[in-house]
């Protein structure tokens, strides 16, 4: 546990569309953060009734959940969305937070303060956990910087946005990052975060695939409580 004024306001960004049910588990996430100071912002199409809907309910019977909501133009891309939310949001620094991904309630506290105390400004994990849902087959994954695990100061960010794309529109900061020695890599941090494929991820499964075979196949009882993680997740807020 923390004490929020001796910690930075940090701005979870999550860019969404359409995906009610597995946004419920990423708001659920983040409602369970150790970290204390923080908010999370919500981008959603002007089009996307159900999110609104499910946003206006979830205020109603959860008031003190620091949330920001965002109602884009429907043809703005997945960088400028980012963009948008970071111009918007008032934390000092940002954290990427996708909706279909899960998060151990201590990966805000864990990535900030080691990157604080190993003195960089930006931080993402070498190390995840990977499920596929289509096999449901879970992976220990191999060493990399992910970068939609990233959280870095906001004044980074805003002198270098997000491209102007819905893939890869991250690449040039982590480039820039790793120019400056802004980055650290955080080690053994499999626990704090589940990577998901499910189908409906703007990468597709090629894609996906590429991780998973350098990754290592997880045994059945570690994948069976990877699996009733998730699906706890799912029926986060009952009711709503």
């Amino acid at each position: 546990m923390n004490e929020p004024e001796k910690y930075p306001l940090i701005s979870c960004i999550c860019v969404t569309n359409n995906r009610v049910n597995l946004l419920k588990r990423s708001i659920a996430c983040f409602v369970t953060q150790e970290y204390i100071n923080k908010e999370i912002v919500v981008s959603y199409p002007e089009t996307d009734n159900d999110t609104r809907s499910f946003i206006d309910i979830l205020l109603e019977f959860y008031p003190t959940i620091s949330l920001i909501r965002i109602e884009r133009p429907g043809n703005l891309s997945v960088g400028n969305a980012h963009n948008m939310a970071i111009r918007i949001c008032k934390g000092e620094y940002i954290c990427h937070w996708d909706d279909d991904d899960w998060y151990h309630p201590g990966r805000l506290i864990v990535q900030y303060t080691d990157m604080v105390n190993k003195g960089f400004k930006a931080c993402v994990l070498r190390h995840i956990l990977l499920y596929d849902s289509t096999t449901e087959n879970a992976y220990a994954s191999f060493t990399y910087s992910w970068d939609n695990t990233i959280l870095c100061k906001k004044e980074i960010l805003l002198a270098n946005p997000y491209a102007d794309r819905n893939k890869g529109e991250d690449t040039h900061i982590m480039r820039f990052l790793d120019t400056k020695q802004y980055l650290f890599r955080l080690e053994n941090s499999h626990h704090l975060y589940i990577y998901i494929y499910h189908g409906g991820n703007i990468w597709n499964y090629e894609h996906y695939k590429y991780f998973i075979d350098k990754s290592e196949l997880l045994n059945k009882e570690t994948t069976s409580t990877i699996i009733k993680l998730l699906n706890d997740g799912l029926d986060s807020f009952p009711g709503i």
